[in-house]
């Protein structure tokens, strides 16, 4: 008895080594394969086999790849049609190398575009690429192949790396609105009767669109058009005026506040403004200069042979002009005078001459500021030697921008 039990225990220890045997080959197996679950197939539909499985990527451009069973190991169990098993290692190879992953075939993806044209800004249309998020094709693979799905089509499942910004998205139409009204500002800058204009010709240079979409406005050339600006138009004057008025003037200048202009000017160009002004100074006059006088005058300086016209605390204009004959003792009288009265196209008469001018303002007897048609040239000297019979003679554009300006009663004042 004791005998055949020792037989029967070796006989059940050869049963047991056997099934752990056929297990380990079994887990040997798996641990080069992935076994899953897929789906039943339904009475009636004719199961594929594994080799024969093809799975059809359809892509962009009507471009069509495939993955057949076969490439990645595939196998559909005998006994258990739900369990399906892929080498991993080579589907994960075989999608590497699809076509649409050659860098010399991918085409990127580009945003609308909010573009200068000559004429003001415009949209242009996005462009579709044709790159692919790997990650997201992979996993789409893998669910296709256990599910036994032959087709995907990779625009249904949001596999391409699309334009962030495109034509018809409202934060597109609204920068291509902004950039449009940034460009048609029109700003006239007023200094001593001369101007100068900022439109979008220089103002699309300084406007753009950032990674976000923004609308970008570089206030940094902003700053640099103040600042040139300012270096051109500040007028230093520097000057001391003793007048038999009795009136003494101190030195004084007109120096443009950059820091605030270039705030005001960028609120300016962002409503589209069109508008015509003067800059925001930082110093005028100083507040003791010609104070009884007030802020509006014509300020003549005969040793200079220069004039100078301020209203409401603004140069209007200056330039150069032609004074009373010295030399003939003509000279034109100093001192602080008020305007009578202004008058168009006379004839100014006297002894042995009669010269017709387009404006007359008398301040000082006989004595006014006009044009002087019949002068090529100002300034200089030529008040010594050539200079007029008293009166103020003045280029056309000086004489206009001060007789459009000026009012009876205006101080006048002349210096040596």
């Amino acid at each position: 008895m004791k005998g055949e039990k020792n037989k029967s225990n070796k006989v059940e220890k050869g049963i047991i080594t056997f099934f752990c045997s056929l297990l380990a080959i079994y887990f040997v197996f798996l641990s080069n394969t992935i076994s899953v679950s897929a789906k039943t197939v339904d009475k009636g539909e004719k199961e594929i086999s594994a080799e024969a499985y093809i799975l059809t990527l359809e892509e962009r451009g009507g471009v069509k790849e495939q993955i057949q069973g076969s490439d990645i190991g595939l196998k559909y169990s005998e006994e258990i049609s739900r369990v399906v098993s892929y080498d991993e290692k080579l589907l994960k190879e075989f999608v590497s190398k699809l076509s649409c992953f050659d860098g010399s075939k991918i085409i990127e993806s580009k945003n609308a575009k909010v573009e200068y044209n000559g004429n003001g800004y415009a949209i242009t249309k996005e462009t579709y690429g044709n790159r692919i998020k790997k990650d997201v094709l992979y996993d789409n693979v893998v669910k296709s192949i256990l599910n036994k799905d032959t087709t995907i089509n990779l625009e249904s499942i949001d596999c391409y790396e699309n334009p962030r910004f495109i034509e018809n998205c409202p934060i597109v139409a609204y920068a291509n609105e902004a950039l449009n009204k940034y460009i048609s500002s029109n700003i006239t800058y007023i200094f001593a009767g001369n101007t100068q204009v900022l439109d979008g010709s220089t103002i699309k240079d300084w406007i753009g669109i950032d990674e976000n979409f923004q609308v970008t406005l570089d206030e940094t050339k902003v700053r640099n058009y103040v600042d040139t600006m300012a270096y051109t138009y500040n007028a230093l004057l520097g000057i001391t005026i003793p007048v038999s008025g009795g009136y003494d003037g101190n030195n004084h200048s007109w120096i443009i506040d950059s820091s605030e202009e270039t705030k005001e000017l960028i609120e300016n160009i962002k409503n589209g403004q069109t508008i015509t002004k003067h800059p925001i100074y930082a110093q005028t006059e100083e507040a003791s200069y010609f104070s009884d006088i007030g802020d509006t005058y014509v300020e003549i300086d005969m040793s200079s042979q220069h004039l100078w016209y301020y209203k409401n605390g603004y140069l209007i204009v200056n330039g150069d002009i032609v004074t009373g004959n010295v030399s003939g003792g003509c000279a034109t009288p100093s001192g602080v005078y008020n305007l009578y009265y202004k008058q168009k196209d006379t004839v100014l008469r006297g002894p042995g001459y009669a010269s017709p001018v387009c404006f007359w303002m008398p301040f000082n007897r006989g004595i006014g500021l006009h044009d002087a048609s019949w002068r090529s040239e100002f300034g200089g000297e030529i008040y010594k030697e050539n200079g007029s019979h008293g009166c103020v003679n003045a280029p056309y554009y000086v004489a206009k921008a001060v007789y459009d300006n000026i009012s009876s009663g205006d101080p006048i004042i002349c210096y040596n």
